[in-house]
């Protein structure tokens, strides 16, 4: 009954106030009466082309072969040999990729860092990928595809980099048992604004004393087996802490014991192994241990890409990082390329003009670009994002205003930029994916589901693969 009075109730202020109920400067909204009397009329976009353009099954970019790019040429997967595979242009191979877009008259800024991955054998330790986001990729979502993409074509092992504490249990390749008392620090809250630096990530572990002389704190670090192959082994695990008050005392596997000391900056402790390890089991003893930034699972060599969520961030977070701490890791990780995915958290806060945003953006990037001569950085822009209409689900209508506004800001800083909005469809497209079957975006409309990040995944590995091939020409 009482549920029945709130929906009656709501129908007969819908009937009286249609769209909303204004009070002073304060708009009350409800469920609109003739969302419930009609049927939903709204035109959403046809994306079969796009899905069908991606191999939602696995990367397989070796049965391409390029005019002019006969050094490049593979036997394909059914194991023809190269002179039997169609010759075809690059535009006529990615036709319907939505392609990176760069500042007029740059359009090689990715080519040096396709030089460093075709040189990667020079290396002792991995090319490494920073992958930041908001919750658009939490759990690894996007980012994992990505990773596999890079590793199977350039080479290399491993998650990447974790923090010790994750945000949430939402992940799809790791799992981390860590003993309670760690406690997670993170950029994102007020009260943590005197911490002096979070490290890449932009959170930190921070050890709570148990009271004892010394306490013992567990970290373990195990894969799921429903991932891809290659992040569950890996041959080098490296860990990043910062100042103590103390040495204390690490053992790695239950077998070996190694005493560390601790500086002024970021220290690393560093594991190479013989064989492939699919897990790692870490006991830290001391009266005062250092804040820990994460650790690092990798292979030797090859390609390394990092999941760095952000949850409830609009890319407007790194200033407020320690940039000289940050600059540091990027160093001694070998940090190449950023890949930033924001804008989500923009969407609900309308305004007429987005100016104040792209101003603020391009600070950021070019805070990051200074971090390390030479880094690479791939914008990805804001996807379609729908909300309830009396005429069906709608695209926000700022979302376009977002998008133009974080590409003026990756232009002005010399930055790369990709337009996930127009990738995905365009206006209107998000229902698509949230009413597919099986759906590829989440019933808010604004999240992709796993399926969904694997193909918008995919269709950035396209830009990427287009861009590559058209470099080795």
């Amino acid at each position: 009954m009482f549920g029945l009075c709130v929906i009656v109730a709501i129908f007969i202020i819908s009937l009286a106030f249609p769209g909303g109920w204004k009070v002073g400067t304060w708009l009350f909204r409800y469920p609109d009466y003739r969302t419930w009397l009609k049927s939903d009329t709204a035109k959403y976009k046809n994306i079969q082309a796009i899905i069908a353009s991606v191999d939602t099954a696995d990367h397989q970019f070796d049965s391409l072969l390029l005019v002019g790019s006969d050094s490049i040429a593979k036997v394909d997967s059914a194991g023809l040999p190269p002179d039997r595979l169609p010759q075809a242009s690059i535009d006529d191979v990615y036709s319907g990729t939505h392609p990176f877009e760069f500042p007029q008259g740059q359009d090689t800024l990715l080519f040096p860092l396709f030089r460093a991955i075709d040189q990667m054998h020079r290396r002792n330790k991995p090319l490494r990928i920073l992958h930041y986001g908001d919750s658009q990729i939490e759990g690894d979502r996007i980012t994992a595809t990505i990773r596999n993409y890079m590793q199977k074509n350039y080479g290399g092992q491993g998650i990447g980099f974790l923090p010790i504490v994750p945000a949430n249990d939402l992940s799809i390749t790791f799992q981390q048992d860590i003993s309670p008392n760690w406690q997670r620090v993170s950029v994102l809250n007020r009260e943590n604004a005197t911490v002096n630096g979070f490290g890449i990530a932009g959170n930190l572990a921070r050890y709570a004393p148990s009271g004892k002389a010394d306490s013992v704190a567990h970290v373990r670090l195990k894969p799921f087996y429903i991932g891809y192959r290659n992040v569950r082994t890996f041959t080098s695990a490296r860990l990043f802490y910062g100042p103590a008050e103390n040495p204390f005392t690490i053992v790695v596997n239950q077998t070996h014991t190694q005493r560390m000391m601790t500086r002024d900056t970021v220290s690393s402790a560093w594991w190479r192994f013989e064989a492939p390890q699919n897990s790692l089991d870490l006991s830290l003893v001391s009266s005062s241990l250092p804040d820990l930034y994460g650790i690092a699972l990798d292979g030797a060599r090859g390609v390394a890409v990092d999941n760095l969520p952000l949850r409830g961030s609009s890319g407007l977070d790194f200033t407020r990082m320690d940039t000289a701490q940050m600059g540091q890791m990027f160093r001694m990780m070998d940090v190449e390329m950023l890949i930033l995915q924001f804008g989500a958290n923009i969407a609900p806060h309308v305004v007429e003009n987005y100016d104040y945003y792209a101003r603020r953006f391009v600070r950021e990037l070019r805070l990051l670009k200074a971090l390390k001569p030479g880094l690479t950085i791939v914008v990805v822009g804001v996807n379609d994002m729908s909300q309830n209409s009396p005429e069906g689900y709608k695209s926000y209508p700022n979302i376009v205003k977002i998008r133009d506004a974080q590409k003026k800001a990756a232009f002005e800083a010399g930055c790369v930029f990709w337009d996930l909005y127009e990738a995905m469809g365009g206006e209107n497209s998000m229902p698509s994916w949230a009413f597919a079957k099986p759906p590829l975006a989440q019933k808010d409309f604004v999240h992709f589901t796993i399926g969904g990040a694997k193909i918008v995944a995919e269709l950035f590995c396209r830009a990427w693969e287009k861009e590559y091939q058209r470099s080795r020409l």
